[in-house]
This record gives structure tokens, C-alpha cells and sequence, in this order.
């Protein structure tokens, strides 16, 4: 068969070929972890407003110095020292309790690790979502998200293996496709129906669409028309290209069954927190995070990141600060609840981060700055919970912590300041990437040097 020939018996039964790949994929293993979501806090959070909360100090002109004018004196529970304030949303019926640091702990702290002082080296945005993210300053370097993806998609078919949105720091470098999904566009993608014509609006599909038995006339066809087709292909490059066309076309109809579990969940900020308000689409990134536990569930997604912004509190901080965090502490309890309820929560690691944190104190707009000292937050299997590793000063200084402890302050001459690194060496660690060609070619720095972080 020649060229010509090969590409117009392609065209021809290009609407026919998803019920095959839909059959496939049914039958081909699924994924079953370990998982990863990355939280990305986009701009820049305080974090002296939850898990590493300060009081004044006396800076180098002697002066007393207020680090955050939220609170006096920070709190405790358990290991962990919090900010005692309270996230609200002012609404136009008053406000509305989000969240708070002690309520967070009280439910969730035996599986948090709290991770302070991580210097990410940079003040600048897109750099610093790279080394929080990559785990390296380098350029050309892909997300953890990403290596996770590419390792498992070498042995099995994943429609959505990276599943992205919202911002963040994804980069692949072509190791996994990316895929930037939402959940409207996941469903109309994985529509079972075949179409007379336009795309059906989803409040009146019927008529767009073939009747059942000229549906069932498509399959039966479409199995005769693919059968004759490879039996009729001799060259290796038309066998590939059907190949590659094939796998495109299965891996859309393989998310059919992330769809329809999509469609059983509709989790809003007002359900979660009534009163609560849709604050910077707030909503949206609820529904993403569902969009990344159904495909967990379902096998069809190994890794996703999500992003929400607003952190950047260059005036106002306190209040925006409360109201972007309140936000975001609701959307990790939703996951860690969803999480547990379906059943994923021995296999999935959340992370969540920002790409650097705010100055130690105020600027004349009541903002703060970018700082480069910043905390990430840890949920997973083989992450001890209840834990705070790393450390800041009373300024917001990174200190220096044990190498064999580094729950425990050190003095500088045998301690290390934690870098985004040492925290991706444990990540790759507790993933299954160590000692893989992925780990191997893109090492880290101060890799020969564990740290226990985890």
C-alpha cells in the first residue's frame, strides 16, 4: 500500500477507530501509585501567617522589630508551633471562618510534615517555582511531577499522565506529554457518542447524534475496516504511523472512565464552607484537584499539579494573606478528605509549596516583599506526620540544622541550611525514582549526602 493510500484509509475511518481504543484501553493495566499532587501557592506565601509564625525581635539597630501584626506570640500543639489567627472571607453577609493554622493541625497534623527554612536562592517568581518544583536551578531541568510521569508511562498506555493547570512550574522536556486538562474539556474529550455534526451541547446531545443501532452498525464496521487495513500494511513506517494514531485515539477514549467519575463529584467553596464566596475562582481549582484524585482513582493519571495564585502581598498583606491562605488550607483538607474516601491515601503524596515566601516585615503599603527563605508542607505513605524539620531564625534567617536530625538546630561549622534539593532527594527517594536513568540524568545537587527529612 502506498502512502496515498495508507493516509486515505486513515481519513475515512478516523471517526470509527475510538470504540476500538475505548476496548483496548478497558482491557490494558491501569496505574495503581504511588501518586503525586503538587500544590503550587502562587506569589509567594507568608509563611509566618501559619507553621512558621515569629514574634518581635531586636534587629541590628537594636530596634524591636514586628514580624507579622497579626499576633503577639506564636502558639503550639504537639511539635508544631502555629500562627493563632483565624481565615476569613468578608462577604457581603459578613465574614466567613475558612480556616485556621490550630484547626488545620488539630485535624490533620499527625500526617503533616512541616519543612521551614528551605532557601530557594532566588527572590524571582518564575525561578523560584523551577528549584521548588525541579529541585535544581538549572534551566533545563522537568518537574518532579513530571519525572514521576515519565517513569511509569515507559511500561503502561496513561491517558493524562501529567495532568497540569493553572500555572506552576510543569516543564517535561519532552520526557511525558503534558496534559493541560480541566474538567469541562475532559468530558467533552471522552464523549462516547458518535456525531451527525457539531459537537453536542451538553443540554441537547440527542440530536446530534447517530441513532444506537447505526452506532452498533459504526463498531462492527469500524473492526472489519481495521482488521483489512493491518493485514493490507507491509512498511514498517505506515505500521508505526497507524500504530501512533491508534494510541492517540485510545488514549482519548481512555478518559471515558475518568469522566464518568468526574461527573459524581461537584465540590464548590459554598458547599465546603456555606457563605463562602468563589474568591479568585476558587471553585475552578477545587474542581482540578477532583479532575487529579479521579484519575488517580481511575489509573489514567500518575501525577498532577495544581496552582493557586494571589500571594503576591506587595500591599495588605495580613488581610490578603488570611483570605488566599484560608482558601488554600480549605482546598488540601478537601484533597486529604477526598483522598481518604477513595480510597488513595496509601498511595498518594501531596506536596505543597510556593516559590519563595514574604519579607520579616512591613513595607510603607502594609505589603511585604519577596523573600527567598520559604516552608513546604508534606503528606504521604512514608512521610512521618506530626513532624517540623527545619528551621528559621527569629528574623527569618534560614538556621542550621543536623544532618541526622534536622528537626534540630545546629551550630553552622556541622550543620546545613535545607535547599530545595535535599527535599527532592527525599522525594525521588520515597517515589521510586532513585537510581533510575531519570534520577541519573538529572542528578542533584548534594545528592551523595542524605538528609532525613522524611
Amino acid at each position: 500500500m502506498d502512502r496515498r493510500t495508507f493516509l486515505k484509509a486513515v481519513g475515512s475511518f478516523a471517526v470509527l477507530l475510538p470504540w476500538v481504543g475505548q476496548k483496548a484501553f478497558a482491557q490494558s493495566p491501569r496505574y495503581q501509585g504511588p501518586f503525586l499532587l503538587c500544590i503550587n501557592a502562587g506569589g509567594g506565601w507568608d509563611t509566618t501567617m501559619f507553621f512558621d509564625p515569629k514574634s518581635a525581635y531586636i534587629n541590628n539597630n537594636g530596634v524591636s522589630t514586628i514580624v507579622n501584626r497579626s499576633y503577639t506570640q506564636p502558639e503550639t500543639l504537639g511539635r508544631f508551633s502555629y500562627a493563632p489567627v483565624p481565615f476569613e472571607q468578608s462577604t457581603t453577609t459578613g465574614l466567613v471562618t475558612l480556616h485556621s493554622p490550630q484547626t488545620f493541625l488539630t485535624r490533620h497534623g499527625n500526617r503533616l510534615l512541616v519543612i521551614n527554612g528551605v532557601d530557594a536562592q532566588t527572590n524571582a517568581h518564575q525561578v523560584g517555582e523551577q528549584i521548588v518544583w525541579s529541585g535544581h536551578i538549572a534551566s533545563a531541568y522537568p518537574s518532579i511531577g513530571a519525572l514521576l510521569a515519565a517513569k511509569a508511562s515507559q511500561s503502561l498506555d496513561l491517558p493524562c499522565a501529567y495532568l497540569v493547570n493553572n500555572g506552576g512550574y510543569t516543564r517535561t522536556l519532552g520526557l511525558v506529554p503534558l496534559s493541560q486538562a480541566n474538567t469541562s474539556n475532559i468530558s467533552s474529550i471522552a464523549y462516547e457518542g458518535y456525531f451527525r455534526g457539531a459537537t453536542p451541547s451538553a443540554s441537547t446531545p440527542e440530536p446530534n447524534l447517530f441513532s444506537p443501532k447505526t452506532s452498533q452498525r459504526i463498531r462492527e464496521a469500524n473492526e472489519r475496516r481495521i482488521a483489512q487495513l493491518n493485514q493490507q500494511l507491509s512498511m514498517p513506517a505506515s505500521k508505526k504511523a497507524l500504530k501512533r494514531y491508534n494510541e492517540a485515539v485510545l488514549t482519548q477514549n481512555g478518559l471515558a472512565p475518568l469522566a464518568a467519575q468526574l461527573s459524581s463529584l461537584n465540590t464548590t467553596i459554598a458547599r465546603l464552607r456555606p457563605g463562602a464566596a468563589n474568591t479568585g475562582s476558587i471553585n475552578t481549582v477545587l474542581q482540578q484537584a477532583n479532575l487529579a484524585l479521579c484519575g488517580f482513582s481511575v489509573g489514567t493519571t500518575v501525577s498532577a499539579s495544581i496552582s493557586f495564585g494571589g500571594f503576591d502581598t506587595h500591599s495588605t498583606n495580613d488581610t490578603n494573606q488570611q483570605l488566599r491562605l484560608g482558601l488554600l488550607f480549605v482546598l488540601i483538607e478537601h484533597i486529604l478528605n477526598q483522598a481518604e474516601v477513595m480510597g488513595l491515601s496509601d498511595q498518594l503524596y501531596v506536596v505543597v509549596g510556593s516559590e519563595f515566601a514574604r519579607t520579616p516585615f512591613y513595607n510603607a503599603q502594609n505589603g511585604k516583599d519577596h523573600w527567598n527563605v520559604t516552608s513546604l508542607m508534606a503528606f504521604g505513605p512514608q512521610i512521618q506526620g506530626g513532624r517540623v524539620v527545619g528551621a528559621t531564625k527569629d528574623n527569618l534567617y534560614p538556621d542550621y540544622v543536623s544532618r541526622s536530625d534536622p528537626s534540630q538546630r545546629a551550630d553552622p561549622s556541622n550543620g546545613i541550611v535545607l535547599k530545595p534539593w535535599h527535599v527532592h532527594r527525599e522525594l525521588r527517594r520515597v517515589l521510586g525514582l532513585s537510581g533510575t536513568p531519570w534520577d541519573a540524568t538529572y542528578g542533584l545537587i548534594d545528592n551523595d549526602k542524605p538528609i532525613p527529612l522524611f
